[in-house]
């Protein structure tokens, strides 16, 4: 549907349409544009964050880009990106080996085996981690080094390697005999335990993406390999891996830039230092730091400005990398050249190396080199011959296939990926959710710990609902002016919401506590409701405007001549239509709600008022020692959201298909 352009002459019959976006642009007007231009006034001023503020110019961004402290942060962010893109191996394989099953029962029983525990909120899977995981003495990483005689070896390795250091003549090692690793509180064990944590690594988000569209794929398609003799690898390679290409980059860039972003995962595993000697502090945690316990917010403010500047450019450059094929020539040269550019300037300042020497491979000219050596040294008849050789090897293959051994021995490679994909699907299940019941059982231990989180629990359970339903309700409507009629300045307000989508929440951190504490809105569950809104308006719009623009525009005509308003057409058309889009956004608002952390734990100071992230964290680290209780008050607080998504997984995963089939 293409929207009903509106000129100014027709305005006084659809001035109300107005009101429909009135609301969005005042929350995120308030609560996102405010605090983003408070940030950028303030990060020229030493500022306390309350009566202190001195004038400094670009003082504090020329001592940040001296600071060797922040060019770690981003150097700790990088490593643990680097490492986050192959862990986003596991989930295609899973997703590759459930697609494979021929049954849709056993694919759905699959499907809710991976989805019902990976819905577990990330921060609560942190915390097991860290309570159950990394514990030196008694804990499961380090009883399977034991048990499986890696320890040893690892020992041998760090002698042989000298991975430890030396101190008075005396060599210390990070993996000594006789002594368990103390992953979270040895500083050259610290990144490593950031990496490890979660293994298998395998999310419901990824696994449900890549099932998404791979389920478009027609099994007239398979059967047509299957008679042609196409190997498994084949049919992922030429069938499959080209119609998820586009689902594996955007995970690709979103993954890079959320672990710049994050903060809230290496706080929980090490502390607001980011570990002895801030090892691991990412630039999201070292922005924190100086704003809350160095109390320096102008210097904070800069940080938060840097951080928004390199994560739009990111995005710009995944876009751009995205359309490379239809960018102009002058247009990729000039992009070259300034990924080249900025690869020689971070050599020259000798800060992120490996990253510098990663750009100026990623901006070497390949292709034109490439046409012009093989222009250079010849290759004519070349063709011809690759030809003939490849309908060569392809009638020695046929040849082959028609022996009763290789029909043998195909025959058992079948069987055996048969059995594989079951096998790899319960593997990866194991390594999730490793436990052992053990009696006699306590229950107790649930009475305790519900004692404990209920308050957490309530909390979260009205935070939640009340955001969901203010961001589906603001965004509806939303959507609605964007999709439906062309507005004056409605091309303006769209472009707003679009550099939202690049700007990092966790830059304005800052400005939006002053901003909070100016309203008397610390410490109250309303901040956080008008926060929660206001981030999700940007997603849920820009979702929601793609589906109502696919209604069919006979719809809004009929109502028109029955004399219908823009509110009865909301009400009778679009909102009847917009069930299933509004059922799996609102589960993941109310996802993404339930787990949020760092506003909560910046902005309530009463325990009573906590949400169930911050109280977990707060009795994980202070209060319960116990592993029952802790354990159980885990459990409670994760049974909310798997509830959820038992009784709207159907809708989630339909509403994720037919944003796969549209896409």
């Amino acid at each position: 549907m293409v929207p009903k352009k509106i000129k100014l002459s027709q305005l006084r019959h659809h001035w109300e349409v107005y009101l429909f976006i009135i609301p969005t642009l005042l929350l995120i007007g308030l609560l996102q544009y405010y605090p983003a231009a408070s940030g950028i006034f303030h990060s020229f001023f030493r500022w306390n964050g309350a009566d202190i503020a001195e004038y400094v110019g670009l003082d504090n961004f020329t001592d940040l880009l001296h600071s060797a402290e922040f060019w770690n942060s981003f150097k700790v962010a990088f490593i643990l990106g680097a490492w986050n893109i192959l862990k986003m191996l596991p989930p295609l394989l899973v997703a590759v080996c459930i697609h494979r099953c021929r049954s849709e029962r056993v694919q759905f029983f699959y499907r809710c085996l991976f989805v019902i525990p990976m819905v577990l909120p990330g921060l609560i899977v942190a915390m097991i981690w860290r309570t159950f995981f990394f514990e030196a003495s008694t804990g499961y990483l380090n009883q399977l080094l034991y048990a499986t005689g890696l320890h040893d070896l690892l020992c041998w390795l760090d002698r042989t390697l000298q991975w430890g250091t030396v101190v008075e003549g005396h060599y210390q090692g990070v993996f000594t005999p006789g002594a368990p690793p103390n992953w979270l509180g040895d500083p050259k064990l610290m990144l490593t335990a950031i990496i490890v944590w979660g293994f298998p690594w395998v999310g419901s988000f990824a696994v449900l993406t890549h099932l998404a569209k791979l389920q478009n794929i027609s099994k007239d398609v398979y059967e047509a390999a299957a008679i042609d003799g196409v190997s498994w690898w084949t049919k992922f390679t030429r069938i499959e891996l080209p119609l998820i290409t586009g689902s594996i980059y955007l995970m690709l860039v979103f993954t890079i830039i959320d672990t710049i972003k994050d903060a809230a995962t290496v706080l929980v595993l090490a502390d607001m230092n980011g570990g002895p000697g801030g090892v691991v502090a990412v630039p999201a945690l070292f922005m924190l730091r100086k704003a809350f316990m160095d109390n320096q917010m102008g210097y904070a403010c800069a940080i938060g400005i840097v951080l928004t500047i390199i994560v739009m450019s990111l995005q710009k450059v995944s876009t751009l990398f995205l359309d490379w094929d239809e960018l102009a020539a002058w247009q990729r040269v000039v992009l070259r050249a300034g990924a080249g550019a900025v690869g020689l300037v971070l050599l020259y300042f000798g800060t992120l190396t490996v990253l510098a020497a990663i750009i100026l491979l990623l901006a070497f000219p390949y292709g034109p080199v490439g046409s012009r050596l093989r222009r250079l040294f010849g290759g004519g008849g070349r063709g011809d011959a690759a030809a003939a050789d490849r309908e060569r090897r392809m009638r020695l293959a046929r040849e082959r296939r028609a022996t009763p051994l290789h029909r043998a021995c195909e025959a058992a490679g079948t069987f055996c990926l048969r059995s594989g994909k079951h096998v790899v699907v319960w593997t990866v299940l194991a390594c999730a959710a490793p436990a052992v019941l053990t009696l006699p059982l306590h229950f107790e231990n649930w009475s305790f710990a519900w004692s404990t989180v209920s308050t957490g629990v309530a909390n979260s359970i009205y935070l939640s609902i009340c955001t969901t339903l203010c961001t589906l309700v603001f965004a509806l409507s939303g959507a609605y002016f964007f999709a439906r009629v062309r507005m004056p300045m409605s091309g303006f307000f769209w472009n707003a919401l679009l550099i939202l989508m690049m700007m990092p929440t966790v830059a304005n951190l800052v400005p939006l506590f002053r901003l909070l504490s100016d309203l008397n809105l610390v410490n109250t569950l309303s901040a956080l409701i008008l926060a929660g809104t206001a981030a999700g308006q940007v997603f849920s719009i820009f979702v929601l405007r793609n589906f109502v623009a696919d209604i069919p525009q006979d719809l809004f005509e009929a109502a028109e001549i029955d004399g219908a308003s823009h509110f009865q057409q909301l009400k009778t058309i679009v909102l009847p239509l917009s069930g299933t889009i509004l059922g799996t956004v609102g589960v993941m608002l109310f996802i993404s709600q339930w787990n949020d952390f760092i506003l909560p734990l910046i902005v309530m100071r009463d325990e009573i008022r906590y949400p169930i992230m911050v109280q977990l964290q707060r009795l994980n680290g202070s209060y319960v020692k116990e592993v029952g209780p802790l354990m159980a008050g885990f459990a409670i607080a994760s049974i909310p959201v798997i509830i959820l998504f038992i009784f709207s997984m159907k809708l989630f995963i339909k509403g994720m298909t037919e944003g796969a089939v549209k896409g």
